[in-house]
């Protein structure tokens, strides 16, 4: 059998949990017409426009992923801006997913009197904290890709991201369907394996989307070939993990796999090609940070949609949604032309 990537992705971009580090970088850039504004919360009618804006990029690691992300929040930023005859400065930064570190970026930026602030956590234990300091100097602050959360779990400031549960379910439904027409699912060699991300709140409901569509279209039939190998963020986490589960079950000869972030899939690929299995498995990936022709900074869901809210509300005072949800969008060999240079 084929060795088969597939890639799912949200509109034009899905990742938001991977990402290597070369964190503390800090871009800064001014147009010649700028707009700004003052937040206390995200009701209607509470800012008041300015003629500067100092916005502020906070991500928990320097990946491909952010640095896009933040590239087009930063080109979204500047159309608003330009087009209200307003300037602006951008600074992004990374903290190498140091809690201690990001809280001081979020401090440093309150002390330059940030008028917003874009973050992604490296700890959501850390979310009250954040709120707490933005909330205190009247900083407006929203949440990219990872939510700031209270300690059940609910979204305490308005957060931008992917829809999670129905990204995983989708993948998930198309391999499920994959491994019935190749019939793999009655095969005793062939096992399934969840990459997961137990400990980052957006990542979990992308297993259990997963895990719904999989129990929805296979059923158990798979239940004593079906294993889990948890992982915090990095692609070295998930080969180091994911090997563990492969080598541990050596009776398993073509895997399937399914996951959290793009960083998984090519963590457990680079596993399983070590092992000689890659030619006959089948990685899918929750993302596709290399995929360039997606980063349309115009077109990019997430960040378009978050410096829209922002913006919304500085210049117009209208109300930030609490939350956006990018749907997903299945990229297989058949069709990833549509997504991917002619020349990668």
């Amino acid at each position: 059998m084929k060795k088969l990537l597939a890639l799912l992705m949200a509109t034009t971009m899905l990742v938001a949990c991977g990402g290597g580090s070369n964190g503390g970088t800090e871009a800064t850039t001014e147009t010649n017409n700028e707009t700004a504004t003052t937040t206390e919360s995200t009701e209607s009618g509470t800012s008041e426009k300015k003629d500067h804006y100092n916005f502020y990029g906070i991500y928990k690691v320097d990946g491909t992923y952010f640095q896009q992300e933040a590239a087009g929040l930063e080109a979204k930023l500047k159309e608003y801006c330009d087009n209200a005859g307003v300037s602006y400065t951008w600074h992004y930064l990374t903290c190498d997913n140091d809690p201690e570190k990001c809280m001081n970026q979020v401090d440093n930026a309150i002390a330059d009197k940030a008028d917003a602030i874009f973050i992604c956590v490296p700890d959501q234990t850390m979310s009250q904290a954040v709120v707490d300091a933005c909330k205190a100097s009247d900083t407006l602050v929203v949440a990219v890709d990872d939510g700031l959360i209270d300690g059940d779990g609910n979204k305490i400031v308005p957060w931008f991201g992917i829809d999670a549960f129905n990204i995983g379910y989708s993948i998930s439904e198309w391999l499920a369907n994959y491994a019935i027409d190749n019939g793999l699912v009655d095969d005793p060699e062939t096992g399934l394996l969840y990459m997961t991300m137990n400990t980052v709140s957006s990542c979990v409901p992308r297993t259990e989307g997963e895990k719904a569509a999989w129990a929805e279209i296979v059923g158990d039939k798979m239940v004593d070939r079906t294993f889990e190998a948890d992982y915090p963020t990095t692609q070295e986490d998930a080969y180091t993990n994911g090997m563990a589960v492969l080598t541990g079950h050596p009776e398993i000869k073509r895997w399937m796999t399914m996951g959290a972030s793009e960083a998984d899939s090519k963590g457990i690929g680079a596993a399983l090609e070590e092992l000689g299995l890659d030619d006959v498995s089948i990685v899918t990936s929750t993302g596709c940070s290399d995929m360039d022709e997606q980063w349309d900074a115009g077109n990019y869901a997430v960040c378009k949609a978050a410096a829209t809210g922002v913006m919304e509300y500085l210049l117009n005072g209208k109300e930030i949604p609490l939350e956006y949800a990018t749907p997903a969008v299945i990229v297989t060999p058949e069709n990833y032309r549509e997504f991917v240079p002619a020349d990668k």
